[in-house]
């Protein structure tokens, strides 16, 4: 198990340094100091060793949304723990900025493999969605596009938005619009 470990810890340190694209395997061996033959044995191919360290990030989460459940905290303060959770991977994450950054070139080759990592998140996603709709915390909503909207406003607010994100006050927003709504009472009344 040592040379597995020590494969591991060398590809991580380089897909964090340089991304996926960019490492060969020769340079996984050459910094483990073992033959490509020795990180066959233990992963089928790049695909696969680097597929452990996303499994790796997403079982990191679903933990920490695991332990978030069990406080005796309201509903309400558990979405904004998992948010800000979930906004805080992407500032410890080197290899998840790497393969965003990487999907987003036209040189990508890992359109399938970035597409199974979306489908976790978004998978585990709704099954949370109706978890607490059955609970009664949430009412009745389509959970399949309620996941899907909830999974590209974090990935855009994470990724995409234009600004430095301040986590509490994205929490905090989210959270007002998950138990006030957007409307005022008579807001939705228009002058003639």
């Amino acid at each position: 198990m040592e040379k597995r470990e020590n494969i591991i810890a060398s590809a991580r340190e380089l897909f964090n340094k340089y991304s996926f694209d960019k490492v060969s395997m020769d340079e996984i061996a050459k910094k483990a100091g073992v033959t490509k033959k020795t990180i066959y044995h233990h992963f089928r191919d790049k695909q696969e060793l680097f597929q452990y360290f996303i499994s790796e990030e997403l079982e990191k989460m679903r933990k920490k949304i695991e332990a978030t459940e069990k406080k005796k905290e309201s509903f309400l303060e558990k979405i904004s723990e998992d948010l800000n959770n979930v906004l805080t991977v992407s500032d410890d994450n080197q290899l998840l900025i790497n393969l965003i950054r990487e999907k987003e070139s036209e040189n990508f080759h890992n359109q399938d493999f970035f597409k199974v990592y979306e489908m976790r998140i978004f998978s585990y996603l709704e099954k949370k969605i109706d978890e607490e709709i059955s609970r009664g915390n949430i009412r009745k909503c389509d959970s399949h596009l309620t996941a899907f909207i909830i999974y590209k406003t974090i990935y855009s607010l994470t990724f995409e938005y234009d600004k430095k994100v301040d986590k509490s006050k994205i929490c905090k927003e989210v959270t007002n619009i998950l138990s006030n709504g957007l409307l005022v009472k008579g807001g939705d009344k228009y002058e003639k």
